[in-house]
This record gives C-alpha cells, sequence and structure tokens, in this order.
C-alpha cells in the first residue's frame, strides 16, 4: 500500500515556506470522527465576500466580465451554525477567512469572528482596509492570525510593521508576504491556473497523474454555504452540498466527496474542474491520505 510523504517546498519564496511551516503545526494534525477511523477536515477556508477592492494580474477578477464583482456577503446565521458544529466536534483545525474575496470588505466581520470565538482563525488579507485601530478590533474580536499579501512594494514592510507594533500584536500573531514581484517570478507566490480560469502556471497536462489531497483534509465554503470542490475552483463547478441545511460532518463523508476524494488520492484528474487545473495540492494533508487509503 503506497503512504505519502511532506512534499518538498524548495521552490516558494520564503514568506510561503514559513506559512506553510506554521500552518503545518495544526493543519496536518489528525483528528478523527466519532467513529475514531475517518479523519476530520483540519483546514477551512471560508469565503466571506465577492467583492474585492483589486484587481491582480494572478486573479480571475482580473477580468470583470467574468469575475465581477458582487454585493453578496456570508451571513452571521451561517457562521454561528458552523461554529457551533465545530464546538461540539471538538475541532482543532484552522478556519481561514479568505477565498475569492477581500474578507475585509465583509460588513459585518467582527460578528463573524466573535461568532467563531475559541476556535483558530485566519484572515488573509490586501491590506488595504487595515489601520492600527481596526487591527485591535479584529483581536478583540477573536482572531487568531492576521496575513498581509502586500502587492505594492517593500515600503509596505515598514508600514505594517509599524501598524502591528501599535496595535500591540506579537510577531508570532501575523505573517507580512512580498506580493509586489513581477509575473517573471511569479509574483511571490506559487502561481496557479485557478482551475482553467487563467494561463498561469505550467500546463495542466503535465499534472494528469499527480495526486492532490485538498480534499482529503480541507473544505471551501462559498459566500452562500455551498462546500466547493476546493479553493481552485473558481468556476465553482462542484458543489457537496450547502452548510445551511447540512452538517459539516455529513456533506465531509458523503459518497460524492468520498468519490472525489479517493479519486485525487489516486492522481486521477480527469473529471471537471480537476482536468484543467495545475495546482500542485500536496502541501499538507498528507497524514491524512494515509488514514483514507487505511479505510
Amino acid at each position: 500500500m503506497q503512504t505519502y510523504q511532506k512534499v518538498s517546498n524548495a521552490d516558494i519564496t520564503e514568506k510561503t515556506k514559513l506559512n506553510l511551516i506554521r500552518k503545518s503545526t495544526f493543519v496536518d494534525e489528525l483528528s478523527f470522527c466519532a467513529d475514531g477511523k475517518t479523519p476530520m477536515f483540519s483546514w477551512i477556508d471560508i469565503s466571506l465576500t465577492e467583492l474585492c477592492n483589486r484587481l491582480c494580474a494572478f486573479c480571475p477578477r482580473v477580468d470583470p466580465d467574468f469575475y465581477p464583482n458582487q454585493s453578496l456577503h456570508f451571513g452571521n446565521g451561517l457562521g454561528d451554525k458552523i461554529a457551533d458544529e465545530l464546538r461540539g466536534l471538538n475541532y482543532q483545525g484552522g478556519v481561514v477567512f479568505c477565498g475569492y474575496g477581500e474578507p475585509m470588505l465583509h460588513p459585518q466581520l467582527e460578528n463573524i469572528l466573535n461568532s467563531f470565538r475559541g476556535i483558530h482563525t485566519e484572515i488573509v488579507t490586501n491590506g488595504d482596509r487595515l489601520t492600527s485601530e481596526k487591527t485591535i478590533q479584529l483581536f478583540e474580536a477573536g482572531l487568531s492570525f492576521l496575513c498581509v499579501s502586500m502587492y505594492d512594494g517593500e515600503h509596505q514592510v515598514e508600514h505594517f510593521e509599524g501598524m502591528m507594533k501599535d496595535a500591540g500584536v506579537p510577531k508570532e500573531r501575523f505573517i507580512l508576504r512580498d506580493r509586489w514581484h513581477t509575473e517573471d517570478d511569479q509574483f511571490g507566490l506559487k502561481l496557479t491556473n485557478r482551475s482553467g480560469t487563467l494561463n498561469f502556471g505550467p500546463d495542466p497536462k503535465d499534472f494528469e497523474h499527480h495526486p492532490c489531497f485538498y480534499p482529503s483534509y480541507s473544505m471551501a465554503i462559498d459566500w452562500n454555504g455551498d462546500v466547493l470542490q476546493c479553493v481552485q475552483d473558481w468556476n465553482k463547478k462542484v458543489k457537496y452540498g450547502n452548510v445551511a441545511s447540512n452538517d459539516l460532518i455529513d456533506i465531509w463523508k458523503s459518497i460524492k466527496y468520498q468519490k472525489s476524494r479517493m479519486k485525487l488520492i489516486d492522481g486521477d484528474r480527469s473529471s471537471t474542474p480537476c482536468s484543467s487545473c495545475n495546482a500542485d495540492g500536496c502541501f499538507h494533508g498528507f497524514h491524512h491520505v494515509n488514514e483514507w487509503i487505511k479505510l
């Protein structure tokens, strides 16, 4: 029986590498469902809004005709339901507010954070709406970790470091990622084609038989509660259920989710949207995969 090990991260930027290592301390830690044998998800990505204030070349939003801004937001009721379920599961993983929009544009962000109080929560933001006062409010509302992606230049480092210092945020609770680079060095990040919506990165055919672990350890939840294939699927073609009407654990253990999960573990990317995707998908989840293949 094949087992999997953590992949090398030698070809990514230093800040991205540090963030992967940091996340591994809990994302790659195994816990199990009530049956004692089914691996529990350890990472939940929630897309809070369909708004973003930037048009980045490596994001599908660069073409507003394809991916327009819409004033659609994740509801407080959904947050309460998900957080209550996670507490009932004694969830030890993380929840990140990132997804397909800029989370700082959610009109009730602090209320959402407060719903998840006691659960490890993170925000990934471009920082454009951050101030020292706003940063204090986010952490007082229960935020665990803040990730700022800087797109404008090296001068932003001093700006945000000063902001974090003024807000009293210790260095172990935030990271500043350089994203001001050019296309030649992939803008300082691990570029993907967002499941075929962009032309960045290697040919998807090179990944035809490459395993992907996303569905083995993570869940991607859209603003309306739909559970999607993964955060790479900007076309939102595959949906496993909706958290408004289904329990997280029932969706996670559903036949549809399991079929997709096992196909990708076997390196079968023949189904949409995976057939058009060039994401590696193996940076996390190797412990989870080794348990899935035992079932």
